[in-house]
C-alpha cells in the first residue's frame, strides 16, 4: 500500500487535564537529578556539563497540576502515518507524543501503548503521562510542552510521500524546535528529523532527549554499544560501572533490579549510536540515529513495591514498561552549549529488530551488542541514514500551511521582533492567527505601551519573563498603567531573572496598591527561606483574599512546614466541601493528625481507598514516611519506647507500608 498520512481520534479512558495553575513557579520546582555527586569513577573530564545550564523555575510557562484520577472514555485528536508494514499514532495536542507504532509484519505493538490517558507530577510542570515517545526539549526533567499541542503541518516528499510536520518555540532557552516524521512506501522503518534553531544572539545551554517505553517482561534484554554506563541509583550519587554488570546483577534485564536506576550508556564517539529491547526471541524495537544524537539511556522502575506501584499508577493493574532513551549529552544531567543561530538537525528511525536469541542473550555483552549492530546494519545501514537525513534536508526546506495550531507564543515573539511568519533560516510558519487569550495582555503593550489593569480575583495574564518584556512594561508603568497587576507582572519577572530583592518590593508596590492575594503569596515564597511562622501567616491572609485550591495547598504545606499542627486543623475544617476533597489536603490533615497525636485519625485518614493524591511526586515518599512514622509514634506512645532506629525498624516490619501507599523509589 502507498503511505498514508491521516487525522482520526482513538477512544480510550482518560482523566480529565483540566487548566493551568495561576500561581507562578517562583522557586525550584525540584528535580531528583540536582545536587548531583560523584564516584571518583566518573573522570572529571566527563562532569564540566554538570552545573551549566540549570533553571531556578519553569517559567514563564504555568504549572499543570489540576487533573485528577476520575477516567471516562474521551476522544484524543490523532495523526496515523501508516505503509504496509508500520502504523504510527501521533498526539499533535500533546507535545506530538508518538502513541503508538504498530509492526504489522510480526504482528507487535513495539511501544509500550498506555491503554488510559491518566496525568502524573513527573515533569517540569508537573503533568506527565506513560508511554509511547515522548520529545524533550529545553532542561532536565521532560519538556514544558509535554501535555501542550503543537503547531502542525502536511508536506509531500518528491516521491509523494506525505511528511507530518509538527514543531513549537520553546520559551526559556528561545529555541524552536521542529519534528518532520515520515514513512517512506517500502520502509521498516519510521523515520523522524530532528531540527534545532537557537533564536538568540548568543549562546544557550540546549537539551533534548527521546523518550521511548517499551513493554516490561522478563526476557527483555536492553543493549547499547558501550562497554561501561553511568548509574544514578537515586542516591543523588552518579558512578560509572562495567555493563552489564550491577553489583553482580546483568542491569540489562530490568525486572531483575530491585530499585529505580539510569543508566546511561558511554557510547565511543567513532560508534554508531542504537538501543535496542529485544524479547527472549531476540525480536523488539531497535532506535538508531545519525551521530549528533550520541546518549543512549535505559531506565527502569525497579522491582521492588514502589516501582511497580508507580507503573500501575500512571496506566492500570498489570501495565509494566522500561524506558530506553537517545539525548544529545552522555546524560540527562547536562546540556550542551548551542551557538548563537545555530541549526542542529539529526535523524532518527524506529522499527523492529531480529537478532540472533542465542547471541543476544548470551554472557557475552560484547559479542550480543556485535550481533544487534549487524543485524543493524543489514537492515538500515549508517550511510543510509545519513543520505535520507541530507535528502529530507533538500526535499523539505519550505513552509507548509498550518492544519493545527500550538501556542500563540512565537508569533508574539516574532511581532516583537518585527519579523512574521518564520525565524530567520527556518520554514516552520508560525501564524499570526495562533495568538489568543494568553498573548492579548502583552500584545496590548507592545501596541499601545499600556498593560491592563484586572479586578484582584481575576486571574493574572500569562507569564512573560525575557528582559526586552520587563523593559517594556517599566516604561508602561511610568506611563500610566500603575497598578497592582502591573506591579504584580514585574515581580514574576524579577524572582525569574534572580532578583529577589526588586522582586519583594514591585510585590510589596502591588499589594500596596490593591491589596491581593496574589502578590501576598509571592511574598510569602520569598519569606519562606528565612521564617516559616511568617510565611505561613502571610499565605494564610493570602489565602483569605484568594480562596482557590493551589492557594490552600500551599498555605497547608506551609502550616506544616511551620508545626502548626493545631492551626492547619482548623484550616482544613473550614475549606470548602469541594477544597477539602482534594486528596492532597487529606494527606496533609493525616500528617497534622500525626503531628497532634491524633494517631486514630491519622490511621482511618490514610487507610481509607477515598484517600488518593493525584499530583504525588516522582521521588516524593510522604505517604509512606507518614505510615511508618505513624506507627512508629504510636508504638511508643502505647508501650513507652523511645522513638529510635530500633523501633521504626519494628514499626515498618509489623505495620508494613500498603501498596497503595508505597511510591518509595528504593527501599530500606
Amino acid at each position: 500500500m502507498n503511505t498514508t498520512l491521516t487525522f482520526e481520534t482513538i477512544t480510550m479512558p482518560g482523566a480529565e487535564l483540566g487548566g493551568e495553575n495561576p500561581l507562578p513557579d517562583i522557586r525550584a520546582a525540584g528535580d531528583i537529578h540536582s545536587h548531583m555527586q560523584f564516584e571518583p569513577s566518573v573522570p572529571e573530564e566527563e562532569r564540566r556539563y554538570f552545573d551549566y545550564g540549570k533553571v531556578s523555575c519553569i517559567l514563564p510557562y504555568r504549572l499543570q497540576d489540576q487533573y485528577n484520577r476520575r477516567k471516562e472514555l474521551r476522544e484524543y485528536p490523532c495523526a496515523v502515518l501508516e505503509n504496509r508494514y508500520l502504523r504510527a499514532v501521533f498526539l499533535p495536542q500533546y507535545g506530538g507524543k508518538l502513541w503508538s507504532l504498530y509492526d504489522k509484519e510480526h504482528g507487535r505493538h513495539l511501544l509500550h501503548q498506555n491503554p488510559v490517558f491518566q496525568p502524573a507530577n513527573l515533569a517540569l510542570r508537573n503533568a506527565w503521562t506513560s508511554g509511547g515517545v515522548e520529545w524533550n526539549i529545553g532542561m532536565t526533567g521532560h519538556t514544558p510542552y509535554t501535555l501542550s499541542p503543537l503547531h502542525t503541518a502536511v508536506l509531500t516528499r518528491k516521491d509523494g510521500t506525505p511528511v507530518l510536520r509538527m514543531y513549537e518555540w520553546e520559551r526559556i532557552r528561545q529555541v524552536s524546535y521542529q519534528l518532520d516524521v515520515c514513512l517512506p512506501e517500502d520502509s521498516r522503518y519510521l523515520l523522524v528529523k530532528v531540527r534545532l534553531r537557537n533564536t538568540r544572539n548568543e549562546e544557550v545551554p540546549i537539551y533534548w532527549w527521546s523518550n521511548m517505553a517499551v513493554n516490561e517482561t522478563p526476557d527483555t534484554r536492553v543493549l547499547a554499544p558501550a562497554d561501561k554506563a553511568f548509574c544514578f541509583d537515586y542516591s543523588r550519587t552518579l558512578s560509572k560501572k562495567p555493563m552489564p554488570l550491577y553489583d553482580g546483577i546483568d542491569c540489562s534485564y530490568t525486572t531483575r533490579i530491585p530499585r529505580s536506576m539510569d543508566l546511561f550508556f558511554d557510547i565511543p564517539d567513532a560508534g554508531r549510536k542504537w538501543e535496542a529491547a529485544l524479547d527472549g526471541t531476540g525480536t523488539g524495537l531497535v532506535q538508531t540515529s545519525t551521530d549528533r544524537l550520541q546518549g543512549r539511556k535505559l531506565f527502569m522502575w525497579g522491582n521492588g513495591s514502589g516501582g511497580r506501584h508507580w507503573q500501575e499508577f500512571l496506566a492500570q493493574p498489570g501495565e509494566a514498561y522500561l524506558e530506553t532513551q537517545a539525548g544529545l549529552a552522555n546524560t540527562q544531567m547536562e546540556h550542551l552549549p548551542m551557538p548563537a543561530g545555530a541549526c542542529w538537525d539529526w535523524l532518527e528511525a524506529y522499527g523492529c529488530l531480529q537478532a540472533d536469541p542465542e547471541k543476544v542473550h548470551g554472557d557475552d555483552w560484547q559479542a550480543a551488542c556485535r550481533c544487534v549492530e549487524e543485524q543493524l546494519e543489514q537492515d538500515l545501514s549508517r550511510k543510509t541514514l545519513e543520505e535520507e537525513l541530507r535528502r529530507m534536508n533538500e526535499e523539505l526546506d519550505e513552509t507548509a500551511p498550518v492544519r493545527l495550531p500550538g501556542s500563540g507564543w512565537a508569533a508574539l515573539e516574532l511581532l516583537r521582533r518585527g519579523e512574521s511568519g518564520c525565524f530567520p533560516g527556518e520554514k516552520a510558519l508560525f501564524e499570526e492567527a495562533s495568538m489568543g487569550e494568553d498573548q492579548a495582555p502583552w500584545r496590548q503593550l507592545l501596541e499601545t505601551g499600556s498593560f491592563p489593569a484586572l479586578d484582584p480575583l481575576d486571574t493574572p495574564a500569562a507569564y512573560l519573563t525575557q528582559p526586552e518584556w520587563t523593559r517594556l512594561l517599566e516604561q508602561a508603568v511610568k506611563q500610566g498603567s500603575d497598578h497592582w497587576h502591573s506591579w504584580y507582572q514585574l515581580g514574576v519577572m524579577y524572582c525569574a531573572q534572580g532578583d529577589t530583592d526588586r522582586a519583594r518590593q514591585a510585590f510589596l508596590t502591588s499589594h500596596s496598591r490593591t491589596p491581593n492575594g496574589w502578590a501576598l503569596r509571592c511574598l510569602a515564597v520569598l519569606d519562606a527561606e528565612q521564617s516559616a511562622d511568617t510565611a505561613a501567616g502571610e499565605l494564610t491572609e493570602a489565602y483569605r483574599l484568594l480562596p482557590i485550591l493551589p492557594l490552600a495547598v500551599e498555605c497547608g504545606r506551609a502550616l506544616l512546614k511551620a508545626e502548626q499542627f493545631g492551626a492547619y486543623a482548623d484550616f482544613y475544617e473550614a475549606l470548602p466541601a469541594e477544597q477539602k476533597a482534594s486528596g492532597r489536603m487529606q494527606a496533609m490533615r493525616a500528617q497534622a493528625a500525626v503531628g497532634l497525636g491524633e494517631y486514630e485519625l491519622a490511621e482511618q485518614l490514610l487507610s481509607g481507598e477515598e484517600l488518593e493524591v493525584s499530583d504525588m511526586r516522582e521521588g516524593e515518599i510522604l505517604l509512606s514516611d507518614l505510615w511508618i512514622l505513624l506507627w512508629t509514634r504510636r508504638l511508643a506512645a502505647e508501650e513507652g519506647l523511645p522513638e529510635d532506629d530500633a523501633l521504626r525498624a519494628r514499626a515498618l516490619k509489623e505495620h508494613p507500608v500498603p501498596a497503595r501507599l508505597d511510591f518509595r523509589m528504593k527501599t530500606e
